[in-house]
């Protein structure tokens, strides 16, 4: 029996001394473990704080060429703005010149049309002058004319009165006068249809009616 019980403790002490050691690997592996376990948290923290710099330093420089493409834009549309107003500018002074070049031509048209109605004006009014000179020189041609006319038959009336009285001093000196006198009053003598001078009316015969001189023939 104390030697079943003697086997007992010494077993009993060999499986304590089992479970020590088991204990002690197993603490010595959860200290491994953990040592490890420490390691790989910082390397794996390393390695996010990394990732997160290149994470952080690729948005810096996401954010510096957005920052870039938008002055490109900036520096575009400004170009753009600029080139629109140079060529809207260049449109309005040709506008300008051309508004200026069409109103210099009809400008000249109106000139030249003003210069073309004015002489035409003058041609026209010389005409008329040369056409009213005409007429007025051809009415005193007619003028001078009559009058010529006129005179010269009036001049054959005063001769032909004078040849009359002559002729009639002759017969008086050879028979009786005959009555005659000049008539000094309209009243007083027969209307004429144009009386435009005093006319010498004769009675031939006593109770004979009064004839004109120029009636008498020659």
């Amino acid at each position: 029996m104390e030697e079943a019980e003697e086997r007992h403790q010494v077993e009993i002490k060999v499986y304590k001394q089992k479970v020590k050691h088991l204990l002690y690997e197993h603490q010595n592996n959860l200290t491994e473990m953990k040592a490890e376990g420490t390691v790989v948290m910082k390397l794996a923290q390393k390695e996010h704080r990394t990732q997160e710099g290149v994470l952080r330093k690729d948005m810096r420089a996401l954010k510096v060429e957005l920052k870039e493409q938008e002055l490109a834009n900036e520096v575009v549309v400004k170009n753009l703005r600029l080139k629109h107003t140079e060529e809207i500018t260049r449109m309005r002074n040709d506008f300008e010149r051309q508004v200026r070049e069409i109103e210099a031509k009809y400008d000249k048209k109106m000139k030249m049309l003003r210069d073309e109605l004015d002489l035409r004006r003058k041609t026209e009014l010389h005409e008329v002058e040369e056409r009213k000179n005409g007429q007025i020189h051809t009415l005193m041609q007619r003028h001078e004319e009559a009058f010529t006319d006129i005179k010269n038959y009036y001049n054959d009336i005063t001769l032909n009165n004078l040849a009359l009285i002559n002729s009639l001093k002759v017969l008086c000196a050879h028979s009786a006068c005959p009555r005659m006198w000049a008539a000094e009053s309209w009243g007083s003598r027969p209307q004429l249809s144009t009386p435009t001078h005093p006319v010498l009316f004769i009675r031939l015969f006593d109770n004979a009616p009064l004839i004109s001189l120029t009636e008498i023939p020659k």
